[in-house]
């Protein structure tokens, strides 16, 4: 991608003291002779400020004497509200911002290839030409949405990440679980999460691996948060949701893309710095959309139908078919059967 269709915005300094001042206590009222105190400008310089902010999509209460309070958060991803939610959230890494992009995923690999270190994350509120797995198409063009992917650079052996995919969506599933907390997210195997045997997101994970390790990581994924499933695309209505319809409210895209990003550094994390302080299957047991129900496995060609039953300490998917016989599932395309 060229250098003028990279749009990335550094974070500003003074915006970015003003946002932390503002978003500290919501409720408060910020005086503005102490924020050009803090940034050592005029008082018309702030309001200037805070004008620009406005066009982007912030809205503020303003009372004489008192200050200036935030009443509401841009719609879209917006680079400062992403690193104040960034800083928030322990994230140590950068947070790149596209607002339109072909592929995060390509893009992630096209700044690997220019020299840019892992870990860091690349952001956009609409993909063009969005993938999933299988080579599948991922309808990405909402800016509603969250599309990102975070890259590493593990220089490993393959088997320290071989349940990476697995253990990000453990992460992130627990993590919006606390933004919507009065229903159940849950994840089908192996890379897509579920509300109600709905889809709200998938994600893919892709390696470049030398003989012997991981030379680089890339985890992306494609989140509805606040878009209308009534808009999505006709053929896929039935069978997809968001947060937004799952919780009926809103949620700030900025704050989720930050927990996302955490949730899947955690999740590296974890596999390379303590592969035992938890159990994979029994942490993926409460959390599966699967299990007990009746499921269609497509392996090499060939379909397979019973009863799934969690996965095992490898990350196979455990299947139970008529005649009572277990079969592990290491890869394929899982349906609920109707």
């Amino acid at each position: 991608m060229s250098d003028e269709n990279y749009r990335q915005k550094e974070s500003s300094g003074d915006v970015l003291t003003i946002l932390r001042a503002l978003l500290a206590d919501p409720d408060e009222f910020i005086s503005g002779s102490w924020l050009a105190e803090q940034l050592e400008i005029s008082r018309p310089a702030i309001h200037g400020k805070l004008e620009k902010l406005r066009e982007q999509g912030f809205e503020f209460e303003a009372i004489r004497n008192k200050g200036y309070r935030l009443t509401k958060e841009p719609d879209i991803l917006h680079p400062d509200l992403l690193r104040y939610y960034a800083d928030q959230a322990d994230i140590d890494f950068d947070l790149l911002y596209f607002p339109v992009i072909d592929s995060t995923n390509s893009e992630a690999e096209r700044q690997l290839a220019s020299g840019r270190k892992g870990p860091f994350s690349i952001l956009s509120s609409c993909q063009n030409k969005g993938r999933g797995r299988l080579g599948r198409v991922w309808h990405s063009v909402s800016a509603d949405n969250l599309y990102l992917t975070v890259a590493f650079e593990p220089n490993i052996p393959p088997q320290q990440l071989q349940h990476f995919t697995l253990w990000a969506g453990i992460h992130i599933c627990r993590a919006l679980q606390n933004l919507v907390p009065n229903t159940a997210l849950k994840i089908k195997w192996p890379n897509d999460l579920h509300c109600d045997g709905r889809k709200f997101a998938g994600m893919l994970t892709e390696a470049k691996v030398d003989a012997d390790s991981i030379r680089s990581i890339l985890f992306g994924i494609g989140l509805n948060v606040n878009s209308n499933p009534s808009k999505y695309p006709r053929d896929i209505q039935k069978t997809a949701t968001s947060l937004y319809a799952i919780s009926g409210d809103e949620l700030p895209l900025n704050r989720v893309a930050a927990k996302v990003a955490a949730a899947t550094h955690a999740a590296y994390q974890a596999c390379i710095i303590d592969q035992s302080s938890e159990d994979l299957a029994e942490a993926w047991a409460p959390l599966s959309s699967l299990s007990g129900k009746t499921v269609t496995a497509l392996v090499n060609g060939k379909e397979l139908t019973g009863i799934a039953n969690g996965i095992d300490e490898t990350g196979a998917l455990l299947l139970q078919s008529l005649d009572g016989r277990i079969h592990r599932i290491r890869a394929g395309d899982v349906t609920l059967k109707k």
